[in-house]
């Protein structure tokens, strides 16, 4: 596989009951440090899923990073690691796309 381009990571999730707004307000903090921390990345963020054929996952996270191997660092990152640990017991359902954008892929 040719390992040029960015790289488009995208993670949805469906929440087990009982998720409020402090809970989804903590995510945020965590991706804000995510942000700070992390480097090759070129998007990060956590919102609200407001597709109508969401399939129950209502949340996710985008990121995007300048290759393959920013991704492979964030994965492994304090900032990454401490985020997930505080979510896994929350989430109910994920679905992960991982996937090269080639270069010419995005207008401009």
């Amino acid at each position: 596989m040719d390992e040029s381009g960015t790289f488009l990571h995208v993670v949805m999730m469906a929440f087990e009951e009982g998720v409020d707004e402090r809970f989804h307000r903590q995510v945020e903090a965590h991706a804000r440090r995510v942000r700070r921390e992390c480097t090759g990345l070129l998007v990060y963020h956590y919102g609200e899923n407001v597709a109508d054929r969401s399939q129950g996952f209502t949340h996710a996270t985008s990121a995007l990073f300048v290759d393959a191997a920013a991704h492979d660092a964030y994965q492994t990152s304090p900032a990454h690691v401490e985020m997930k640990r505080f979510m896994m017991g929350r989430i109910a359902r994920i679905a992960v796309y991982d996937g090269l954008i080639p270069p010419g892929a995005c207008p401009g």
